[in-house]
């Protein structure tokens, strides 16, 4: 039984160092020094994040076949193009688009929304929509006030998500992707985020923004 545990907890000491080596460059994954500290469209909603990640790749396409497949984003409409069997593991029932469809493509900012899971209950209003540059969404249904920071573990969380496509030439653009969360700090939220929320964010978002580069240079 010592022996059990002490190599568990010696197990449990690599990851967590592994993790904390590797942290800051999950962080910002693929993002330059101007894009990691650059000011972006949303991070003013805002202010005092807990967790802030800017994550950023090249996309051999231009803007304008890359954005549409920002816009189908959801739970509600396209998936989010990264590991379907993995999300539905948790019953999330997604299935992530492999065309753009015309009917996603009309959204409004403060009244059309994305649903992170299939009862609808966690939604994200799109606040700004600029095609073919910038789509933010912040936490919570429209028409309600914006989600003030609280229990992390009651899914209390204040955040934003921007979207940002900077063309770099005629057929090549930068996708960036920036996430500010803001919850009440306390230990025992710091611990979770860290041990849990931020190596699936990781895994998942980078998944997503590699599904969608692939998805947008095949349509080219």
């Amino acid at each position: 039984m010592r022996k059990c545990t002490g190599r568990l907890a010696m197990g449990a000491a690599v990851l967590g160092g592994t993790w904390v080596a590797l942290r800051p460059r999950t962080l910002r994954w693929g993002a330059t020094d101007d894009e990691a500290t650059r000011v972006l469209p949303g991070d003013e909603l805002v202010t005092d994040a807990q967790y802030v990640t800017t994550r950023s790749l090249t996309i051999h396409a231009p803007a304008e076949a890359v954005f549409p497949w920002l816009v189908q984003l959801g739970q509600n409409r396209g998936g989010f193009y990264t590991y379907d069997a993995l999300e539905n593991l948790f019953r999330l029932n997604i299935h992530s688009a492999d065309s753009i469809h015309a009917e996603w493509q009309e959204l409004q900012p403060g009244v059309d929304y994305v649903s992170l899971d299939p009862q609808q209950t966690m939604k994200m209003t799109i606040v700004q929509l600029q095609a073919p540059q910038t789509m933010v969404l912040r936490t919570g249904a429209p028409g309600e006030a914006p989600q003030e920071p609280g229990d992390f573990f009651k899914q209390e969380i204040a955040g934003t998500w921007a979207f940002i496509v900077r063309p770099l030439d005629a057929t090549t653009s930068r996708l960036i992707v920036r996430l500010r969360v803001a919850w009440r700090p306390t230990a025992a939220a710091r611990l979770a985020a860290w041990a849990l929320l931020e190596p699936a964010h990781f895994i998942m978002e980078r998944g997503m923004m590699l599904g969608i580069k692939k998805r947008a240079e095949a349509g080219v």
